[in-house]
């Protein structure tokens, strides 16, 4: 390429030695650590970058500097991250194409993730518009499209990483690159994107501690970096972010109590602190969140009660708490909570009986009370639920007989009554809930229930029982000594016949919590 001398551009922030070229002229709106990886290494990603952006020196004289900084960032982007391996890099690098135009993810997974609450865009663009721009006698006339959105989730990325360059786009608002083997720390550079609202870098191989530079991101409401290896304590700049929505921390290594400041950020409608390794007890001040729809603390090393505090959050949608080390009893305030869809307090040492009031969540569709050593009996309420998929109570020392209004949960999916200490007859009732495959379950075994088992019942995709004298039925199991625990199966597909293999191996639960 042939380079033309030109004069020196009249603006006070180039030095007072004027560029010979326009490729020095460019150079001029990088900083230094940019420059310095373009002229001192050929094979970066900086240097190859700028080496494609000369080779239509007449399209950068119809850009503004913004633009040119822009296309320069996303190429050194590009060539960073093996995108030869990308699922889609259409129209990356095409000197012709506005770069809003080169493939994003943005509109694939914009409708799977709340930024379409966030960002009600009319035109799926990185650049909230489609850009308006013709080509004549080769020369690509555009408008000043800006990127706004940058998200490459799931695309097949590997590579060096984030380029420090991508922090100069100073306009973002939304950044998502999940799925992305980063192997690196949050990068400081995030600090910069003083326009950023929604963060994601969900399973990015990200380690160490979030910075504390977070907290200049004054406009974020939604960070998520779930799936990481990260560790050390949630920075005290993260409480000053009054705009924040939600906090996904989920799957990772930090440690220290759960802060109580969050109770500072009353906007929060999501927290998700799940499967770390926080301390302490839940804190009080969570009850100041009035908003707060979604709190998940399970699985960390916490201790105490559930505080009565949290009785006030009359939104609340997800509650999960299993495994968590919570003790005490389940608090009937929980009935309060007439937006509850999932409720998991699973696998901790809670005791006394189940709340009565449970039955007035009658939007619940999945309650978890498994694995405590909860006593007493099955309250008849919960078969006022409208939209109930699992209940589950096995491993308890609940006692007394199956309630025969669980029939009229004709919608339930899984009913885990496993490892308890019924007693009775199995209700005629609970032969009108059809228990469909895939993974209609229904598991009784570990009990002292008698008589025999409905004979509607015997459809169910998935049946348990203790064969003998005492309980029989559905033709394969004669009453007799026999003391197994069959599962009785319907004609399946192949896959079918794999779930149900691994019904059995995991206990019967074949839904995550």
């Amino acid at each position: 390429m042939v380079e033309t001398a030109m004069p020196s551009p009249s603006t006070s922030s180039i030095p007072s030695a004027a560029p010979t070229s326009y490729s020095e002229y460019w150079l001029l709106l990088f900083p230094e650590s940019t420059v310095s990886a373009i002229q001192e290494d050929p094979e970066s990603p900086q240097s190859m970058a700028f080496d494609w952006l000369m080779e239509e020196i007449d399209i950068l004289h119809n850009l503004s500097e913004q633009r040119v900084v822009q296309r320069f960032v996303l190429a050194t982007f590009y060539f960073a991250n093996s995108a030869e391996h990308w699922y889609s890099n259409s129209h990356w690098l095409n000197h012709s194409v506005h770069e809003c135009l080169w493939h994003s993810s943005l509109e694939a997974w914009y409708f799977f993730f709340e930024a379409s609450i966030v960002f009600p865009l009319d035109y799926l663009s990185p650049c909230e518009q489609e850009p308006a721009g013709y080509l004549e006698d080769g020369i690509l006339y555009q408008g000043d499209g800006i990127i706004k959105h940058f998200w490459l989730s799931l695309n097949g990325l590997s590579g060096s990483g984030i380029p420090p360059e991508l922090y100069l786009l100073t306009d973002l608002k939304s950044l998502a690159l999940d799925g992305i083997n980063l192997t690196s720390t949050i990068p400081e550079e995030l600090s910069g994107l003083s326009n950023l609202e929604y963060l994601s870098m969900n399973d990015c191989g990200l380690f160490g501690s979030i910075p504390e530079a977070i907290g200049r991101l004054l406009k974020l409401g939604t960070m998520y970096f779930a799936l990481n290896s990260l560790t050390g304590t949630i920075p005290s700049s993260l409480f000053s972010l009054n705009s924040m929505r939600a906090i996904v921390l989920s799957e990772n290594l930090i440690t220290g109590p759960v802060p109580t400041r969050l109770g500072l950020l009353t906007d929060l409608l999501g927290v998700a602190f799940d499967s770390n390794l926080f301390t302490g007890t839940i804190p009080t001040e969570f009850g100041q969140i009035t908003w707060l729809s979604s709190l998940l603390l399970h699985d960390n090393i916490l201790r105490g009660t559930i505080p009565t505090e949290l009785a006030v959050l009359a939104d609340m949608e997800l509650l999960q708490l299993h495994n968590s080390g919570l003790l005490g009893t389940i608090p009937r305030w929980l009935g309060n909570m007439k937006s509850l869809d999932t409720l998991t307090v699973s696998e901790n040492s809670f005791t006394g009986t189940i709340p009565t009031e449970l039955g007035l969540l009658t939007k619940l569709s999945a309650l978890w009370l498994d694995s405590n050593a909860l006593s007493g009996t099955i309250p008849s309420e919960f078969g006022m639920y409208e939209e109930a998929l699992v209940l589950c109570f096995e491993n308890n020392n609940l006692i007394i007989t199956i309630p025969t209004e669980l029939g009229r949960l004709t919608g339930i999916l899984q009913l885990l009554l496993f490892d308890n200490d019924l007693t009775g007859t199995v209700p005629l009732e609970l032969g009108n809930v059809p228990f469909p495959a895939p993974y209609g379950q229904v598991l009784l075994h570990g009990n002292a229930l008698s008589g025999i088992i409905p004979e509607s019942l015997c459809s169910a995709y998935s049946l348990t029982f203790d064969c003998s004298t005492f309980l029989c039925g559905c033709d394969s199991c004669i009453c007799s000594d026999n003391r197994t625990s069959p599962i009785l199966e319907r004609e399946t597909s192949t896959e079918d016949g794999q779930l149900l293999i691994q019904a059995n191996q995991t206990g019967g639960n074949l839904t995550e919590r």
